[in-house]
């Protein structure tokens, strides 16, 4: 039997990895529906803002634990999250036939760029633990952590034009 496996290509991970891909378009669907867009545009906001803060304060804020990093990063998030409505003022029409798929991909985005930052300052051999190589190189690979930072600002160019 491991040989049929082997020579099919599967690898012993892969019902992991899947499990991981069907975890993550179902929190997609669900943060977009949940959320609905406006929001979503918002968490967008508050992850990269989150980020960009955790880049210039020092290394000694996170050296309570190992995974001060993680910490730290999902206090700044929730902290923004809870006071966004009052620092932007956003407004986007919900209104339009393409409604269904504006949700969708910004649900993924947000949820990818998420996961990607969480991965990225959490430590590597505590994430491995709990995820593959292979997914672990999806969201926090150096290329993929590039990727998960540009895409959500290319997809809002797409997603976030006026209907007309």
């Amino acid at each position: 039997m491991d040989t049929l496996i082997k020579t099919l290509g599967i690898t012993p991970s892969l019902a992991g990895d899947l499990s991981v891909l069907l975890l993550f378009v179902g929190a997609s669907i669900g943060l977009g529906f949940f959320l609905g867009r406006s929001r979503l545009i918002l968490i967008l906001m508050d992850i990269y803002i989150a980020r960009a803060l955790m880049t210039v304060l020092p290394a000694s804020v996170f050296a309570f634990s190992p995974y001060g990093g993680v910490i730290v990063f999902f206090v700044l998030f929730i902290g923004l999250f809870l006071i966004d409505r009052r620092l932007f003022d956003l407004h986007l029409s919900n209104i339009g036939t393409d409604f269904f798929w504006r949700i969708l991909v910004t649900g993924i985005l947000v949820t990818g760029l998420l996961m990607s930052s969480t991965l990225y300052f959490l430590p590597k051999k505590l994430a491995l633990d709990f995820l593959s190589l292979s997914v672990y190189g999806y969201f926090a690979s150096a290329t993929a952590l590039t990727v998960w930072m540009i895409l959500p600002l290319v997809g809002l160019l797409f997603i976030n034009h006026r209907l007309k």
